[in-house]
């Protein structure tokens, strides 16, 4: 692969003079001549060793650099990436899936809305000049809770990076994973972190709140002397983290003897790990931001290739320090280490979470019934953040787009009309509601039910019932979800119910037939894996009764009354429909599809031999034997492992 090194970063702020003034002041760039662009956009261009930055400021609210700021604040919206042959790198990232934003610019999509500029390698060397800095190290991103190994994926697959390094880190009650990657040349790093969303919220929650979804949380700068550009910086005015006396009392057993003097590092607070290659210094720089989300590092490489043990453990924990509630947050917690690639990050629920899973009997009910009704899983918080997060989405707002249309996405537009709008994959294409549906305790229920001991996504369909009583779409016919499943091995999937407000028999609430899970279904030639929007009701009606008749069983139908931060859950076998909304306010729900752990595609032929395709065939990557993979985590993501 062509990618060698990160060329320049492109930074957006509010004032490209007043941002470029601060960096040659307290670290030592040197500024070239502003340049204004005929847009009105200003320019300045920052260099220091390889150290390449480009900041630009906009005065006019509607132009992008603005709307960046606004969304963000200052920060990254480019990372440059320096490439024997562009033109080939763009040709790879996008066969492997990479979104194009300008082909003429070689501008892909990235992290959030920092986006990735595939450009050639410069054919200048940088001038010797006295310097504190010399080049860019690496790049912490900070991720959505979930999104991390759909982010490695992309980097190893459209990048052709390669995974260096892993951990697990816990700080108290809070906890992030991460992963190192690194292009093949070893000179481009990103440090991708994401939160443990079991967890209680902490920084990387706060950063992504703050920021606004998925972004460059820091820059780490190389330097030849950090002592040095410390005691510099220092003068200057750059205040640096602090860390405890107690962690250079503890130097000596860790390492042994260090490269640069305890002494010195513990006057300036100067963080040391190593690898097998040597060790490596570094200190975190205050954040200035005024959301307190982007900041610098220094480090300082003495054989050390990559990163220690303790490495981004220090960052969690130093960025804990900052807060000004920092003394009032738990004590750090001993880490976990690196683990194994294979392994995944446990989940766990609050004491409290666990009185909400359903008891034995109830697990016993609904293998017996199909259905069950859960406690209160969703606080009046999270269902008022799930509806505005909807109103957002109707209105056109999306955080991601799917790379293509499958054949038959629900996708209601305004031009749509006052029908009964189904929106599917919301969980992929909004991150806050995403975010609410990944809540494990979700997946710790479905897997009770379920007797697995993961869950993942499988679908998600955003559902609005207008108060129109006559609207014929407002009808749902009854059917099950595995007649629309075929290709999915699993016979143990469910569907998760989740209203938005009290969902009653007005309502036109989702109403289950009672056993009907456990039936044989009649042999029929005709293709079943038609939608029922599709199909006439009276004809489903009987289809219902012919099955219910060839079970020796009579058709007991069951409105799930539903209060509001309740659900419920039904077997992918269960019948199901619901009637019209004859209430003054629309009926909000969304239909959470979830997969066991053991699911996966298999082939499933219509009657005219033709083969079922369903939309995550055309989306999901493939598998080693060239089958669509339902446990891709950009659009399956797990939201349970382990046991209840």
């Amino acid at each position: 692969m062509s990618i060698q090194t990160i060329t320049h970063v492109e930074f957006h702020c509010a004032d490209a003079d007043k941002t470029a003034a601060g960096l040659g002041a307290d670290l030592g760039f040197t500024a070239d001549a502003p340049a204004t662009a005929p847009d009105g956009s200003r320019t300045i261009g920052l260099r220091q060793g390889t150290i390449r930055l480009r900041l630009t400021s906009a005065a006019d609210p509607e132009h992008p650099v603005a709307e960046y700021v606004t969304r963000h604040g200052d920060g990254v919206a480019v990372l440059a990436l320096g490439c024997a042959d562009p033109a080939a790198a763009l040709e790879r990232a996008e066969r492997h899936g990479a979104r194009v934003l300008d082909r003429a610019g070689a501008l892909i999509e990235g992290f959030g809305d920092t986006a990735l500029r595939l450009v050639p390698l410069p054919d200048t060397e940088p001038a010797p000049e006295p310097r504190l800095l010399d080049g860019l190290d690496h790049v912490a991103i900070c991720l959505p809770g979930g999104t991390l190994a759909e982010a490695v994926r992309f980097c190893e697959s459209a990048l052709d990076f390669r995974t260096i390094f892993e951990e697990y880190i816990e700080v108290g009650e809070q906890a992030m994973d991460s992963k190192v990657v690194q292009s093949a040349s070893g000179g481009v790093t990103f440090t991708l972190i994401e939160p443990d969303t079991t967890r209680r919220p902490g920084q990387i929650d706060e950063f992504l709140a703050a920021h606004g979804g998925a972004g460059v949380q820091h820059l780490a700068f190389s330097t030849r002397d950090i002592a040095g550009a410390v005691r510099t910086a220092r003068e200057r005015g750059v205040e640096f983290l602090t860390t405890p006396d107690a962690y250079f009392d503890a130097l000596a057993d860790r390492f042994g003897e260090t490269a640069i003097p305890v002494a010195t590092l513990r006057d300036l607070h100067v963080l040391v790990d190593q690898d097998h290659g040597g060790q490596l210094f570094q200190i975190f720089a205050r954040s200035t931001h005024p959301r307190r989300t982007y900041f610098l590092e220094l480090i300082e490489r003495q054989g050390a290739g990559t990163f220690g043990t303790a490495n981004i453990k220090a960052l969690y924990e130093a960025v804990e320090r900052q807060g000004p509630a920092a003394e009032d947050r738990p004590a750090p917690a001993r880490p976990k280490g690196a683990r194994p690639k294979a392994a995944a990050p446990g989940f766990r629920l609050t004491e409290a979470e666990r009185a909400l899973l359903p008891t034995p009997d109830e697990v016993a009910h609904y293998r017996e019934h199909g259905w069950y009704l859960s406690r209160r899983l969703f606080s009046d918080e999270e269902l008022d953040t799930l509806q505005a997060a909807t109103e957002a989405y109707y209105a056109g707002h999306r955080d991601r787009e799917l790379p293509v249309r499958p054949p038959r996405l629900a996708s209601w537009r305004p031009e749509d009309g006052p029908v009964q709008r189904h929106n599917d994959y919301v969980h992929h294409e909004s991150d806050a509601i995403g975010a609410i549906l990944r809540k494990p305790l979700i997946g710790a229920v479905a897997a009770l039910l379920a007797g697995t001991e993961e869950i993942r996504v499988f679908q998600s369909t955003l559902i609005y019932k207008p108060p129109v009583p006559e609207e014929p779409s407002n009808r749902v016919p009854w059917h099950f979800d595995k007649h629309y499943w075929q290709t999915c091995t699993s016979e143990e999937m469910l569907t998760a119910f989740i209203p938005f407000h009290d969902c009653r028999e007005e309502n036109g609430t989702i109403t289950m037939v009672d056993g009907s899970h456990r039936w044989r279904e009649l042999p029929s030639g005709e293709d079943s894996t038609r939608h029922f929007a599709d199909r006439d009701g009276s004809e489903l009606e009987a289809i219902l009764a012919a099955n219910a008749a060839h079970n020796g069983q009579r058709v007991r139908k069951v409105p799930m009354l539903i209060p509001r931060g309740h659900m419920s859950f039904h077997h992918c076998r269960t019948y199901h429909g619901s009637g019209p909304n004859l209430a003054s306010f629309p009926r909000r729900a969304v239909s959470l599809h979830l997969q066991d752990g053991a699911n996966e595609y298999r082939r499933h032929d219509r009657p005219d031999g033709e083969p079922v395709v369903y939309n995550h065939d055309v989306l999901v990557s493939r598998t080693d034997d060239g089958r669509p993979d339902y446990a891709d985590p950009r659009f399956c993501p797990v939201i349970w492992r382990g046991r209840p």
